[in-house]
């Protein structure tokens, strides 16, 4: 009895090895998200540029040095020091129109492996050259892109994308011709970079993890969490107050604030276990993510939330990604058949001059008292 329960347990030990290694070495895992992480961190990386654009001179440039005296470059040393002790006017609108670039090409997903590690020497110089005007977003950017260089960020929804499916199908060139390469070396650097794919899909999940648990840990060691009026007292400050009145709506409800406090906890803390399931992952997804949109309108901290909330989009299957793509394509293709001129209605042809034939009246072309010709029956 003792040996056939070893056994089975030892199968079981194989079993879950194996599927582990197949996870692995099977196949890419969480394209889509991974996709979907580049557009957000790229977009939102755009979109933080062109907001501060005009005020360049005042938080990078020269005008910046009243600050010298607390400047130390985050510690951070070469090569991230592109924008450290401040430039001159040219040259720092030059500087941040090549970062501006690059955002803009790593959203569109071209070259994404040359392309990823630029942005991201660029992106942390820019914010630690200046200490007083980062937050923690800028920490989740900078962890999370490291991770996401050795990834496939353009393995979907991207530039590089389309290019190697025309390479596939013969319609371009490519840089290195695949007969110069071996198969077998070809085919271990395929199952490599599988491995090495997945493997940042795995580091990027568990530092997600981390944030969110540890978050939980430090809210309920304090009274105002444990009171539940934590959410209270930041609507209350100036600078997250975009919107008075809503902020005004939300905590002049007590029982409100309470359970927003406690849910925020909750959903934090118990993250990492409500992803096992299917039906628990939705709503702990549902929940961050509601958290964070909350935070980005109601707190005016709408970078630190997308970066946040792009993490979270790898716990998300590719299996859902392509069937929302699927119903936003069907959509689109309906909408554009109906708007099409002189579309046929469901019901067969078009009817003369746009309208119903009238009643007793035979169709066009079919004399009266005729009947229809049967349709041909198929043979095989």
């Amino acid at each position: 009895m003792i040996g056939s329960a070893v056994d089975r347990a030892l199968d079981g030990v194989a079993a879950t090895v194996g599927k582990g290694e197949e996870w692995l070495l099977g196949a890419k895992r969480a394209t889509y998200g991974v996709a979907v992480v580049r557009i957000i961190f790229g977009g939102a990386a755009v979109w933080f540029l062109l907001a501060n654009f005009a005020n360049r001179h005042y938080l990078w440039g020269d005008a910046a040095q009243w600050m010298s005296p607390i400047e130390r470059n985050g510690g951070f040393g070469f090569p991230f020091t592109l924008f450290e002790g401040g430039s001159d006017p040219t040259t720092l609108t030059i500087k941040m129109l090549i970062v501006l670039a690059l955002a803009i090409l790593f959203t569109l997903g071209w070259r994404t492996r040359v392309v990823a590690p630029l942005l991201l020497i660029c992106w942390v110089s820019l914010i630690e050259s200046n200490p007083l005007y980062g937050d923690q977003s800028d920490n989740i950017f900078r962890i999370l892109l490291i991770y996401l260089c050795f990834a496939d960020l353009s393995g979907r929804w991207s530039l590089d994308s389309r290019r190697r499916t025309r390479q596939e199908q013969g319609l371009s060139r490519r840089l290195w011709p695949r007969r110069f390469t071996p198969e077998p070396l070809r085919r271990g650097a395929g199952r490599l970079g599988i491995l090495v794919h997945n493997l940042a899909v795995v580091a990027v999940a568990a530092q997600i993890c981390i944030i969110y648990v540890a978050s939980a840990l430090y809210k309920v060691q304090g009274e105002a969490w444990q009171e539940g009026t934590a959410v209270y007292y930041p609507m209350q400050v100036g600078q997250y107050r975009p919107w008075p009145w809503l902020n005004d709506l939300l905590s002049d409800n007590p029982f409100g604030v309470l359970v927003v406090s406690y849910f925020s906890v909750f959903i934090q803390l118990f993250f990492p276990l409500m992803l096992l399931r299917r039906g628990t992952r939705v709503v702990a997804l549902l929940g961050v993510l509601g958290m964070h949109a909350g935070i980005a309108v109601i707190m005016g901290l709408p970078f630190f939330s997308l970066f946040i909330m792009a993490g979270d989009q790898v716990f998300i299957r590719d299996s859902t990604y392509q069937g929302i793509a699927a119903g936003v394509r069907g959509a689109w293709e309906e909408r554009r058949r109906r708007r099409r001129p002189g579309a046929a209605e469901p019901g067969g042809g078009v009817p003369p001059e746009g309208g119903r034939p009238a009643a007793g009246r035979p169709a066009a072309g079919r004399p009266v008292g005729e009947e229809a010709p049967a349709e041909p029956v198929p043979t095989r």
